[in-house]
C-alpha cells in the first residue's frame, strides 16, 4: 500500500530542503529532472522513498 504525506515550504527550495532533510535523516538525496514534474529530489532507504519536490503551478 503506498502512503503519502505532503508539506509544503516557501522558505526552502527544493536542494535546501533535501539538504535540511539529508542532515537530519541521513538519507541522500539525488537530483532529477522530469519534463512533466521539474527538478525534484529523491530519497531511497528500506522504508520506501521520499521526494521533495517544487509545488504544481
Amino acid at each position: 500500500m503506498t502512503d503519502y504525506d505532503v508539506y509544503g515550504t516557501h522558505t526552502h527550495t527544493t536542494s535546501e530542503l533535501a539538504r535540511l532533510l539529508t542532515g537530519h535523516l541521513g538519507l541522500a538525496f539525488t537530483e532529477r529532472d522530469s519534463d512533466y514534474r521539474g527538478v525534484y529530489q529523491v530519497a531511497y532507504d528500506t522504508r520506501g522513498r521520499i521526494e521533495v519536490q517544487p509545488k504544481a503551478c
